[in-house]
């Protein structure tokens, strides 16, 4: 399997750079004494993108062969990060146009991530999808633990223009390794108006409900459990007298847990991958429950680590499911759904915690996040398909 070889280095590389672009930002922007506000405006210009551009790469990656998608969103996000180099490397651009760059990351990153996940059945066979959806996600969790890294060191040696220059070449990189693929050719619909080709994608969702329910429970695990948990992590160790560096350590157990839970998935192989991929996922409980009972440092990287590992399972099996379930001509404006699921609460969820915690206290808030992680863990259940992530009347795999 060549292509799957090509493809998955390749992106893995572009994955460290997308891990190691919100560090250069946060270096320039908070270097030349900008406030917490313009830090903000930068980094949400990319989650802003994300939204946006979600439904659209979609539509373009079911329109054309997908590697073109995959190229062409390289050589969009290649051109804005070194335009960020340049920009840094020789004056002080203002914080306008670095949210603008960083959109256009954004908008690269939303056309690829459909794309790949749609490609990915054509290069492996149906038997070793689970294994491939596993590596990617390793892939993807290794580089939230490189890519920060990397980029604290290059700080330390250079400076901003460096790393954002070493961002665009993880692109290139990218871009290089996508030339050896080489993608079956497969028939595509005629093209309509675009809100009917985004309608196609709903109406796929509407005719499984077993993946409305797991996006329904996407969105409320983002805005109760997740939103919270993100906000509140930083502030708990803060009052609690822990180092700077403790915040960075948890995020890497989580990330590491992350890793070892896709690990597992890639040869594990439950007789009901929705139940088993659920129960897991009700472990991400564990980190707003340890910021609960503020328990020390090396405890709540545990729960963090704990959480990552229950995570990891799921996406592997859910994202084996849709591959399998879901037409090829429809498969990329699913998951563009399943990603815009993913994305677009979670500025409102994070926006709200400081009001409702505000309002009711942060107590309250992290017991609500605890229960509601678990309960819509298990709901899902309820509804027919869920169980082993497949139409219960024997549509998909």
């Amino acid at each position: 399997m060549p292509a799957f070889r090509w493809l998955f280095a390749g992106q893995t590389v572009s994955a460290v750079g997308d891990q190691v672009l919100p560090v250069a930002v946060a270096a320039v922007v908070v270097g030349r004494g900008g406030s917490a506000g313009e830090l903000g405006l930068v980094l949400a210009a990319r989650t802003a993108a994300l939204v946006l551009f979600a439904l659209l790469g979609g539509v373009w990656a079911d329109r054309l062969p997908r590697v073109r998608v995959l190229v062409a969103a390289d050589v969009v996000r290649l051109l804005a990060t070194a335009g960020l180099a340049v920009a840094v490397g020789t004056g002080s651009p203002p914080t306008w146009a670095l949210a603008a760059l960083v959109l256009v990351v954004g908008a690269g990153e939303a056309f690829s991530r459909p794309a790949y996940s749609a490609l990915l059945p054509t290069v492996l066979p149906a038997e070793q999808l689970p294994a491939g959806n596993a590596l990617s996600g390793g892939g993807r969790h290794l580089a939230q633990v490189l890519g920060p890294g990397l980029a604290g060191a290059l700080l330390l040696v250079t400076g901003p223009a460096a790393v954002f220059a070493v961002d665009a070449a993880s692109f290139g990189i990218s871009l290089l390794t996508l030339l050896r693929v080489a993608e079956p050719v497969r028939r595509r619909a005629p093209r309509r108006r675009l809100h009917a080709e985004v309608a196609e994608g709903l109406v796929a969702v509407r005719e499984r409900p077993w993946v409305g329910a797991v996006l329904a429970m996407s969105c409320a695990q983002l805005l109760l459990a997740l939103a919270p948990a993100t906000v509140l992590l930083p502030i708990v160790l803060d009052e609690g007298g822990a180092r700077a560096s403790a915040y960075g350590l948890v995020l890497a157990a989580g990330a590491l847990g992350g890793l070892a839970g896709v690990l597992v998935a890639g040869w594990w192989r439950p007789a009901h991958p929705g139940l088993a991929g659920l129960l897991c996922l009700a472990a991400w409980a564990l980190p707003p429950l340890g910021l609960l009972v503020q328990a020390p440092v090396p405890l709540l990287a545990a729960a963090w680590a704990l959480g990552g590992a229950g995570l990891g399972p799921f996406n592997v099996w859910w994202e084996t499911a849709l591959q399998r379930a879901v037409p090829p001509h429809l498969l990329a404006r699913v998951v563009s759904l399943d990603w815009l699921c993913s994305l677009a609460l979670l500025p409102l969820g994070l926006a709200l915690v400081g009001p409702v915690v505000a309002l009711v206290g942060r107590g309250p808030v992290l017991a609500a996040a605890v229960g509601a992680m678990a309960v819509t863990s298990l709901l899902p259940l309820l509804v027919p398909g869920v169980r082993d992530l497949r139409d219960p009347a024997g549509r998909g795999a």
